[in-house]
C-alpha cells in the first residue's frame, strides 16, 4: 500500500480522521515506533509513560504484552466513542506492524544502509558480490546463498585461480573470482607471497612454473595440494590434469624446493642450460600422466576443501525436475515469515550426518541437506529414521516431505517421507519431449538418436518436438520407443543436440533436464 499510495495508484485513507496528522507523512501506514504510541494517545487517551511501554512491547515483539495491552486499548476507545470494530482493526495492524517496525531515527539510518546497498548492487553488481562474500568467507550457508543470487543476476563465479585469486573474492572481467583465502590449508602468507612474486615476475605459466616460483616455505605441500583439488591450476596447467599434478605433487615439490635452495646457495645444475622450452622442473622429470577425476570427484574435492561446490553442483543435472517436485527451495524456507508450522516439500543431497540413539536405544539423526540454494538441518525422529534408514545412508540426491516451525531460528525441518530424488521422479514422469530444430536433422544424428532411446526402452511415451522458424509440430512415436526416463539417457540426447534439448513431463508440467 505504501508503494502504491506513494505512486497515486490508491488513494490515502484512515480508519479514524484523528489518525490523518499522526500517518500522513508516511501515506497512512505505520511505519515507526513513534507513531505507534501517538496512535495510543489520540484514540485510546495513553499517557507518554504508557505509550512507552506500549512501544517497548512492540518494539521487542513481547506478544503477552502486545495481547494485554490490547484490552487497555480498546477500552480507552470505547471511552472516547471510538467504533469498536475499527479499533481492533487499528490495533491489529499495530500489532502487525511489531513484526518489523524501528524508532524513527533507528528506521531512518537502515533505510540509508539499504538505499547504498541497493544502489551498489544495481549498477555495481559485481563488486557488490565480491565485497559481499568476502565479508561471509568462513559462513558456508551465506556463501552458498549469495552466490545462488550472485548466478541470478548473471554473474559468474569462477573457482580459485594462481594467477587471477586474490585472498578474497575480487572481479575479474565482470565476473566473481574465488579468494585462495577460501582454500582450507592455503595460509594468508603463502597467498601474499604467490600473489607478489606473479606481479612481479608475471604470471604462473603451469604447475612446474608455480612450484619453481613461489616460496616453498610458506606455500606448503598440504596448500599446493589444495590448490591442486580445487582446479587453481586448471586456467594455466596446460598439459598436465588435476589427478596427475596432485600424484606426482610431493616428487615436484621436493625437486623445486632442491632448486631453490641451491640458487640461494648460487649453485647452478648442469641441467639447467637444457630447459628453455619446457621450463626447469619439467625438463628434468618425466612424470606419467593420469586419468583425471571424473566430475563426481572434482567436485567432492571442492566441497571438502571449500565448503561448497564451485565448478558445478551433484544436482545440476536434476534443477528442473527438483523445481518441478519441491514446493519451494531451501533458501525461501529460512526467508519466509510467519511463525507458524508450514507442511513442506524439499529436495537436495545430504552433505553431513549424524547419528545418534535416544535415551530408549532408538536410532534418529541429524542430517544437513543441501540444494542449490543453501541449507538446512534435518531433524529424523526415530520412526522415519528407521523407515527411511537406507535410503539416508546412500550419497544420492533426495526428495523429502515434512513440517518446518517457522517461530524457530535457526529454522529446522522435520521430514516424514524420504525418497529418492531420481526413482521419484521416475515414477511421475509421464512423458518425454525432444526438442529438435529441423535445420540440425540429419540420418547420423536420427540413427545416433534411435540408438540411445534403444538403449533405455521402459514405459514412458516419446515425443518429438519439431522446430523450425516460428513453427513446432509434434510427433508421439510409437510404443517400440517407450522409455526410461533417466538423467542419463538425458544428458545422452542432450549431446546430440544440446544442452536443453530433452523435457520431463512431471505431475503433467514440463521441466528441462541438463
Amino acid at each position: 500500500d505504501f508503494i502504491d499510495i506513494k505512486h497515486g495508484r490508491k488513494d490515502m485513507s484512515f480508519a479514524f480522521p484523528e489518525l490523518e496528522p499522526v500517518l500522513r507523512d508516511t501515506y497512512g501506514v505505520i511505519v515507526y515506533q513513534e507513531q505507534v504510541m501517538n496512535i495510543a494517545r489520540v484514540l485510546a487517551g495513553y499517557s507518554l509513560g504508557q505509550a512507552d511501554i506500549l512501544r517497548k512491547a512492540m518494539g521487542k515483539k513481547k506478544i503477552s504484552l502486545i495481547e494485554e495491552h490490547k484490552a487497555i486499548f480498546l477500552k480507552g476507545c470505547a471511552e472516547r466513542n471510538y467504533d469498536l470494530k475499527k479499533s481492533e482493526e487499528v490495533y491489529q495492524l499495530m500489532a502487525n506492524f511489531a513484526e518489523y517496525g524501528f524508532n524513527k531515527s533507528h528506521a531512518v539510518a537502515y533505510a540509508l544502509i539499504a538505499y547504498q546497498t541497493a544502489f551498489l548492487k544495481c549498477y555495481y553488481t559485481a563488486s557488490f558480490f565480491a565485497a559481499l562474500l568476502s565479508t561471509e568467507l568462513s559462513n558456508t550457508d551465506k556463501v552458498t546463498q549469495y552466490i545462488s543470487d550472485a548466478k541470478m543476476h548473471g554473474i559468474e563465479v569462477l573457482p580459485p585461480d594462481v594467477n587471477e585469486s586474490l585472498w578474497l573474492f575480487n572481479v575479474v572481467d565482470g565476473n566473481l573470482r574465488f579468494g585462495a583465502g577460501a582454500v582450507k590449508n592455503v595460509g594468508e602468507g603463502a597467498v601474499e607471497n604467490m600473489i607478489a612474486e606473479r606481479e612481479e615476475n608475471g604470471p604462473y605459466l603451469g604447475f612446474f612454473d608455480f612450484c619453481e616460483r613461489v616460496d616453498l616455505r610458506s606455500m606448503n605441500k598440504r596448500g599446493i595440494e589444495s590448490l591442486i583439488k580445487v582446479g587453481a591450476f586448471d586456467g594455466c596447467e596446460k598439459s598436465l590434469n588435476r589427478r596427475t599434478m596432485l600424484e606426482n605433487s610431493e616428487t615436484v615439490i621436493n625437486f623445486s624446493s632442491k632448486k631453490q635452495q641451491e640458487k640461494e646457495l648460487g649453485q647452478v645444475s648442469l641441467f639447467d642450460m637444457d630447459s628453455e622450452a619446457m621450463g626447469d622442473t619439467e625438463a628434468q622429470l618425466s612424470l606419467e600422466k593420469l586419468e583425471d577425476f571424473d566430475d563426481r570427484e572434482k567436485l567432492r574435492h571442492e566441497a571438502e576443501l571449500m565448503g561448497i561446490y564451485v565448478s558445478g553442483h551433484p544436482l545440476d543435472r536434476y534443477a528442473g525436475v527438483l523445481k518441478q517436485m519441491a514446493s519451494m527451495d531451501i533458501a525461501t524456507i529460512h526467508d519466509m515469515p510467519g511463525n507458524d508450522k508450514r507442511d513442506v516439500v524439499i529436495g537436495g543431497m545430504i552433505s553431513s550426518r549424524k547419528n545418534i540413539l535416544t535415551k530408549k536405544g532408538d536410532k534418529m539423526c541429524f542430517a544437513n541437506l543441501e540444494d542449490l540454494s543453501g541449507k538446512i538441518e534435518c531433524i529424523v525422529f526415530p520412526k522415519t529414521y528407521a523407515e527411511y534408514e537406507s535410503v539416508l545412508e546412500g550419497d544420492d540426491p533426495l526428495i523429502m516431505t515434512g513440517q518446518v516451525n517457522l517461530s524457530e531460528e535457526p529454522r529446522k525441518f522435520f521430514p516424514n517421507k524420504i525418497q529418492k530424488l531420481k526413482e521419484e521422479a521416475e515414477e511421475r514422469v509421464t512423458g518425454v519431449r525432444i526438442n529438435v530444430k529441423m535445420n540440425e536433422l540429419n540420418s547420423q544424428r536420427l540413427e545416433r538418436l534411435k540408438q540411445v532411446v534403444l538403449g533405455y526402452r521402459g514405459s514412458v511415451p516419446l515425443h518429438l518436438i519439431f522446430e523450425h522458424g516460428e513453427g513446432r509440430a509434434r510427433l508421439p512415436l510409437g510404443e517400440g520407443f517407450l522409455v526410461n526416463p533417466t538423467p542419463q539417457m538425458a544428458a545422452k540426447i542432450n549431446e546430440l543436440f544440446n544442452a536443453n534439448s530433452v523435457q520431463f513431463i512431471v505431475d503433467g508440467k514440463v521441466s528441462e533436464i541438463q
